[in-house]
């Protein structure tokens, strides 16, 4: 992407209307918040205080009750059932039993949490109960049970079998193995009544009570009254207590308080979205809110963007286009517009089509020249080179060597043959290695085999590539007159080609004198100079060829080779020509 998006005006326009909305939207999600923190202290509160009153009145309720139970304990029929029953009459017994009968009955009628009451005289081996006497094995069987868990520490509810008693016995401490009571007094407390007690509590809520090893559920739903006796701690100090709750896959807002003389607790749970209901209603109306500025900021951003920003972004390109040297499509703007952005675009466009004037005046016609200054320099040719290569091919004549004559005439014939090609710019890498590899042999009669040349073959990719011809054979011909020139035996030449990351070097290596560091110091600095110094021959003619053609990634490079000699270096792009 273009770096002028990174600072486009649009997404700042919107970024600016954001930040000035956003205090806003923050303030109205606080008040919201505040609100859902009153409601929350309101309805807790008054839960509270209803949750409160509902625990003291059902301890009131059952110590009425326990009362009432303790006072049967010196009931004077009673006793004399339990005392007097071997010298009482069969009337007289039944008239008393039938007593019991109506005072546990009224017992029951005076409170709504009784469902049922049973008086076991192990002496008469008969239930008196509320819905008459029992002298089944099954009935006694329960009261004996009913017993066993009380002894078992389940005071004062004691639970059996899912249903709850209120258990007493005489004397207290009395079992029916060790020491038999008198008479056992058991109060079934009635759990739907319980239930009905719990479900007025909340009115879109539910409730549960949880004892020792039990539990009531207002409704029935078993699996979220665990859930929410699971919330409250085991052995926790608080007697009260409210938290959210999550059961069964509903967050709940749930109350606690425990009730010491049932020795369990009693809570109320609500489900959130019945307390916040209309806050959540609320909060949605608010995102909604949120979501429609927001589409509305990006609207208005949009209006204000193609009123500025688009001509802005059409100037800006076009600027662009002028910096890349295009002043065609530049010269294309809407100058029909009777706005500011109008005259600007006038203004540029005048601008640009009197640059574009200068550039064809001077640079346009610099180009041109340099064009033509370099058809000379791949023409410019040593002169010494033609005449040692007739003096040479004299000596052989003269010496009657015919095949090296006719060799050298023929390389000689090749080698100008492809210098005098004028109508090629550029040429395969292939036929300037072939160039190169007529010249070689032409100075290796010329030098009686006193160097040795070695040249590497190319591949056929490398040889395919088109470059610009005469760019190789003036750095061999340098090796030639400078270094090589007065070695009298063991004088090596190598040419190697070498492909990577996209680029072809060519190196040029020799053995002979070198350069001193002075002289290679200044050949360097000519070869970075960007302005013209004089006559360009040789490696500085090839190096500013070759930058002509690929830019800064081509050129020449030197540097002195190991142990004596010197490295000439061709780099030229291959890739994305």
């Amino acid at each position: 992407m273009r770096a002028i998006s990174g600072s486009s005006i649009f997404p700042k326009l919107v970024l600016i209307f954001i930040a000035v909305t956003l205090p806003l939207f923050a303030l109205s999600l606080v008040l919201n918040e505040l609100a859902k923190q009153e409601v929350r202290s309101q309805i807790s509160d008054a839960m509270r205080a209803r949750l409160h009153y509902e625990v003291v009145a059902l301890e009131q309720e059952l110590e009425r009750i326990l009362s009432a139970q303790q006072k049967a304990v010196n009931d004077a029929d009673l006793l004399d059932l339990t005392g007097q029953l071997h010298i009482m009459t069969n009337y007289r017994k039944t008239e008393t039993i039938n007593r019991v009968s109506i005072k546990i009955t009224d017992l029951k009628e005076s409170s709504g949490l009784i469902a049922k009451i049973g008086v076991y005289l192990p002496e008469l081996n008969r239930v008196i109960s509320t819905w008459g006497v029992e002298a089944d094995d099954a009935a006694i069987a329960q009261v004996e049970a009913i017993a066993a868990a009380y002894q078992a520490g389940a005071y004062p509810v004691t639970e059996w079998n899912g249903r709850l008693f209120l258990h007493l016995s005489s004397p207290g401490k009395a079992d029916f193995h060790n020491q038999p009571p008198a008479f056992v007094h058991q109060i079934e407390l009635s759990v739907d009544a319980l239930k009905a007690r719990m479900s007025r509590i909340a009115d879109k809520g539910s409730s549960a009570l949880y004892g020792e090893g039990w539990t009531i559920v207002s409704d029935g739903r078993e699996a979220v009254a665990a859930g929410i006796g699971a919330a409250w701690l085991p052995g926790a100090s608080e007697n009260e207590a409210i938290q959210t709750v999550n059961a069964d896959g509903t967050s709940y807002l749930a109350f606690y308080e425990k009730s010491p003389l049932l020795e369990s607790v009693l809570a109320v749970y609500i489900p959130e979205d019945v307390v916040f209901g209309k806050l959540k209603s609320y909060r949605n109306w608010f995102w909604l809110l949120v979501v429609c500025s927001l589409v509305m900021i990006v609207v208005f951003s949009y209006g204000i963007f193609q009123l500025i920003q688009r001509p802005l972004s059409l100037l800006v390109r076009q600027f662009r286009n002028v910096e890349e040297g295009n002043f065609n499509t530049a010269l294309k703007l809407n100058r029909d517009r009777k706005d500011e952005f109008g005259y600007l675009f006038q203004r540029f466009g005048k601008t640009v089509q009197r640059l574009k004037q200068l550039i064809d005046e001077l640079y346009v016609q610099k180009i041109r020249s340099q064009q033509s200054e370099l058809k000379q320099l791949q023409a410019q040719i040593a002169p010494h080179f033609l005449y040692n290569s007739f003096f040479t091919l004299n000596q052989l004549i003269k010496s009657y060597d015919i095949d090296k004559a006719e060799q050298v005439s023929k390389n000689l014939g090749a080698y100008f043959q492809y210098v005098t090609r004028n109508g090629e710019g550029e040429v395969p890498l292939g036929s300037e290695a072939n160039h190169v590899r007529a010249y070689m042999e032409i100075q290796g009669m010329r030098f009686s085999n006193r160097i040795e040349v070695k040249m590497e073959e190319l591949s056929d990719k490398l040889r395919a590539i088109a470059v610009p011809r005469l760019i190789l054979q003036p750095i061999v011909e340098n090796v030639y007159h400078h270094g090589l020139r007065d070695i009298i035996g063991e004088g090596r030449l190598s040419v190697s080609f070498l492909e990577r990351d996209g680029l072809l070097r060519i190196e040029v290596r020799d053995n002979g004198k070198g350069l001193p560091p002075g002289e290679l110091e200044e050949l360097r600095r000519r070869l970075d100079a960007t302005a013209d110094e004089g006559e360009t021959t040789g490696i500085v003619n090839v190096h500013r060829r070759l930058r002509l053609r690929y830019g800064p990634s081509g050129g020449v490079s030197v540097q002195s080779a190991e142990p004596s000699g010197l490295l000439v270096t061709l780099t030229i792009p291959i890739e994305g020509e």
